[in-house]
Formats: C-alpha cells, sequence, structure tokens
C-alpha cells in the first residue's frame, strides 16, 4: 500500500469512527455531516471526498462490521478436522473480535437499536444475518447436528445475546459462556 493510500485509509477510519460516536451519542438523525466533520478536525470538502453522503457514512460503518464477521468465519474454515471445531473456532473467532473492538462493537450495537437507522440499512442487515446462519447451518449438518436451520437460528441467538451482554456489562463473563457453549455442542 502506497503511502498516499495509507493515509487515505487512516483519513476513512477516522471520519467512520467520528461517525459511529455521533451517530451513538447524538443519534443518526441527530447528527449532520458537517457536525462529523468538524468533530474529525476535516473540512467538510474532504468529508464529501470519502463519503457522499452521511448514508454512504453509515453503510461503511456496517460493511466494517461485515468485513470482521466475515473474517472470523474465514479463519474457523482454516482449521483442518470435524466442523464442530469450526463451530468452536467461530465461537472462539467472536470472543476475539468483541474483545479487540469493543467500542467499535458496542457502538454499532448502539446503533443498531435505532430504528430508522435499522430501517436504512435492512438489507445488509437480512444479508448479514442469512450469511452468518448458512455458514452456522453448515457447519451443523456436517457435524450431524439434527434439525440444523433451527438450530443455526438458536446458535445465532446465542452467541449474538452473549456478544449483547458482554457490551453492555462491563463483568459479563464472556470467556466462561464461549467454553460452556462450546462444550454443549462437544458433548452432543
Amino acid at each position: 500500500m502506497s503511502k498516499h493510500q495509507e493515509k487515505r485509509e487512516e483519513s476513512k477510519t477516522l471520519l467512520v469512527n467520528t461517525a459511529l460516536q455521533l451517530f451513538s451519542r447524538k443519534g443518526y438523525d441527530g447528527t449532520s455531516i458537517r457536525a462529523i466533520a468538524a468533530e474529525a478536525g476535516v473540512s467538510l470538502g474532504l468529508m464529501y471526498n470519502y463519503f457522499e453522503s452521511k448514508e454512504a457514512l453509515l453503510l461503511e460503518i456496517f460493511n466494517r462490521g461485515n468485513k470482521d464477521i466475515e473474517a472470523s468465519f474465514a479463519k474457523a474454515a482454516d482449521v483442518p478436522g470435524a466442523e464442530i471445531d469450526q463451530l468452536e473456532q467461530h465461537i472462539l473467532q467472536t470472543v476475539h473480535l468483541l474483545k479487540e473492538k469493543r467500542a467499535f462493537w458496542r457502538l454499532l450495537h448502539s446503533l443498531r437499536l435505532q430504528s430508522n437507522v435499522l430501517a436504512q440499512v435492512v438489507e445488509e442487515t437480512n444479508a448479514q444475518t442469512a450469511y452468518i446462519e448458512a455458514q452456522i447451518r453448515q457447519n451443523l449438518e456436517a457435524a450431524g447436528i439434527p434439525s440444523p436451520d433451527l438450530e443455526a437460528k438458536l446458535l445465532f441467538a446465542t452467541i449474538d445475546g452473549i456478544a449483547h451482554h458482554y457490551l453492555l456489562l462491563e463483568d459479563y463473563p464472556i470467556d466462561g459462556m464461549a467454553a460452556l457453549l462450546i462444550q454443549k455442542y462437544k458433548s452432543r
């Protein structure tokens, strides 16, 4: 990556992080593109050079979250062996991701609870949910787990619930919860 590309990516990341902070604190509708630029310390023109609109910035935030999710499944798929081990790796990768980027995921979860935001990214959210459930279902099918469609929904909801509690509560025992969840699937 060239110095120019590196600087460009740093600027985009600054804008994404600033927008995420402001959207979470003031609400999506209560945050203007001008306020994001000012808070990030960049000109409005430069802001528009990176993102054509507030909606484009919102989509970039969700896309970055999706890339993290896809990467967690890719790492799990790299693990040779039984499909149940891939489920274990996915759970562990999810925990690692949440710990590594806790502030990002905390803000993204709060942003998702704003109905006006969710309405703008409903297609992306539905596609993300379908992708996650399909990946989990494939691993469950390969492991011979009965009712893989329903089980994938249950496992996804469980992981999502663990993540949500971890993001809300400072002392939530995420490692213990992950270990317990893994144990339940390994014992099947």
